[in-house]
């Protein structure tokens, strides 16, 4: 009956401890993941466009631009943060589509941001709309 015990209480241990290390895999993980925290389909008339960020998205230390669907020259993006703070980032080059940006890490500790404004220039080449994706790391 001891040995029978024994066993069990080794079985239990052993599962309470496989679940408690996946458990801290998955949130490490989603931690280190990108978040889509907003896009944008640009029409290519104008010259600037805002990707609102709500603070339930959280706290941020990096971002980054993906470009979808059409070419597009960015020029630079304006990072407004919810304190008043902002922070820009210069580009000024041609992105084509399924490419990103390089990631920006964000200066100071994490950052909520309010919203971020996209400067760009039209690309002749470009058939249709380029998509922006604005992702952010926590």
């Amino acid at each position: 009956m001891r040995i029978f015990s024994i066993v069990i209480l080794s079985v239990l241990l052993a599962f309470a401890s496989s679940s408690f290390t996946a458990a801290t895999k998955m949130d490490g993980a989603q931690k280190g993941d990108w978040v889509k925290l907003g896009s944008r389909a640009v029409d290519m008339k104008a010259d600037h466009d805002v990707i609102p960020v709500t603070a339930k998205e959280g706290t941020f230390t990096k971002v980054r631009l993906r470009i979808m669907k059409a070419p597009i020259h960015l020029l630079n993006m304006n990072i407004l943060f919810r304190n008043g703070s902002s922070e820009n980032v210069v580009f000024n080059r041609k992105f084509a589509a399924g490419s990103y940006t390089r990631i920006i890490d964000l200066k100071g500790n994490k950052r909520i941001i309010k919203s971020v404004k996209i400067n760009y220039k039209s690309v002749p080449a470009g058939k249709g709309k380029a998509v922006i994706i604005l992702l952010g790391k926590h």
